[in-house]
């Protein structure tokens, strides 16, 4: 349960909170969360991960083997990774992960072409499962067991401990969800008479759209059964009245409504707005901003079209798509829209006969046009990958796409 507070009366929506020279107005659905409430321990939590491995097992020959691989016998080993793992190739309770480490330590016997060629030195190659790049944790719990097929199965679960950070979601019981848009020193919190700081400020425009009335009536209801020491019952088998409540609301020296009298954290002055204030049930959501954000330089290519793998987990890029083409193309970055659709995806030189516009191939060191006999003229151009792809496909189809370079 957290005191939550409007900013502003529902009557008057456009009431800012303004403590000294700066303007704190929580942005749309984002909310203002006190940081001494999260030092506190406010929705704190552990997540906990779970990864799977197995031995897989080929002609009742064990070929897949859990273990500390040596690296005089082990191709592929980095020593350094596996300094958490026990010669049962298992992590050791306790231990802290972070990403790239080893969770469970695995090797392969080499067989056939690639064994024959390394036989002199390696035996096995490493196999072992490592964590992602994004991911960290303590190991928490190790389980070691078999599958129906009688090979040895392995599960290692991780926990981390969530501390709320800007971006994290939240929401209260009537689905008025949003983030943490900032983090507030409580000393910098506006307080009521009593000296009560809320947890949580919310942007009073969440309510009229949403038509969340209930949230208002929970606070309402939260907050003369704080006074009073009783259950505030609003399921639809309880006749709850909202004026009953506003009386004992007033009876315990309050206003009917739930609006109180509020001070500025920063300069001690009285808001001239009266607020809404009460106990609220709020929760936190999975959603989480460490779960989420991402940020790549370069990254590995797909092999088809050569462009940017795609996604989080595959350690990929960002779409930029035809929308935000559009926006370039609206302020006129043109340079920015060639980079970053060009240069930055799937730039290739191409070479094209002069004559004819067709693809020139390589020969005895030199390019010529099979279809014209020439060799003289072939220009080479800056080109998509995927442009070059789609031409040769069409080609393919006995469609002729013909590249008119110009002279210059």
């Amino acid at each position: 349960m957290c005191r939550v507070e409007l900013t502003g009366s529902v009557i008057n929506k456009n009431v800012k909170l303004q403590a000294g020279n700066t303007l704190f107005n929580n942005q749309e659905d984002s909310l203002i969360v006190n940081k001494a409430s999260i030092e506190r321990g406010l929705f704190r939590s552990v997540s906990y991960k779970t990864y799977k491995d197995e031995e897989k097992r080929k002609n009742d020959n064990v070929v897949e083997k859990f273990c500390k691989p040596d690296p005089a016998t082990v191709m592929g080993v980095r020593p350094e990774r596996f300094s958490h793992i026990g010669e049962d190739g298992l992590p050791k309770i306790g231990s802290r992960l972070n990403g790239g480490d080893v969770l469970i330590g695995k090797t392969v016997e080499i067989t056939g072409v690639e064994g024959e060629k390394l036989l002199s030195k390696y035996t096995h190659k490493d196999i072992s499962h490592t964590m992602k790049g994004s991911d960290s944790g303590t190991v928490d719990k190790v389980m070691v067991t078999s599958n129906l097929d009688g090979e040895t199965f392995v599960k290692v679960r991780t926990r981390s401990v969530r501390i709320p950070e800007m971006g994290d979601k939240l929401a209260s019981t009537h689905g008025q969800k949003g983030t943490m848009g900032m983090i507030l020193p409580q000393e910098d919190m506006p307080f009521t008479a009593q000296g009560i700081t809320p947890d949580i400020i919310v942007n009073v425009h969440a309510i009229p759209s949403r038509m969340t009335i209930g949230q208002l009536i929970e606070c309402v209801v939260g907050k003369a059964a704080c006074f009073t020491g009783k259950f505030g019952d609003a399921t639809p088998f309880d006749e709850l009245s909202l004026d009953d409540q506003s009386q004992l609301l007033h009876d315990a020296g309050f206003q009917r409504k739930g609006m109180e009298v509020m001070y500025n954290g920063k300069t001690g002055e009285r808001i001239t707005s009266s607020i809404f204030i009460g106990p609220t049930y709020y929760q936190r959501l999975k959603h989480m901003v460490q779960d989420k954000t991402h940020a790549i330089a370069r990254g590995s290519l797909q092999n088809f079209v050569r462009q940017p793998i795609e996604g989080r987990s595959k350690n990929g890029g960002l779409r930029f798509g035809e929308m935000e083409r559009d926006c370039m193309i609206s302020h006129g970055a043109s340079n920015f829209l060639r980079e970053k659709l060009f240069i930055d995806s799937d730039n290739y030189k191409m070479s094209v006969c002069g004559k004819c516009g067709l693809t020139a191939i390589k020969n005895k060191g030199g390019f010529e046009c099979r279809t014209c006999k020439n060799g003289s003229s072939i220009k080479e151009i800056p080109i998509p990958y995927a442009s070059k792809l789609l031409f040769q496909e069409l080609m393919a189809m006995n469609i002729a796409p013909r590249l008119m370079v110009d002279e210059k």
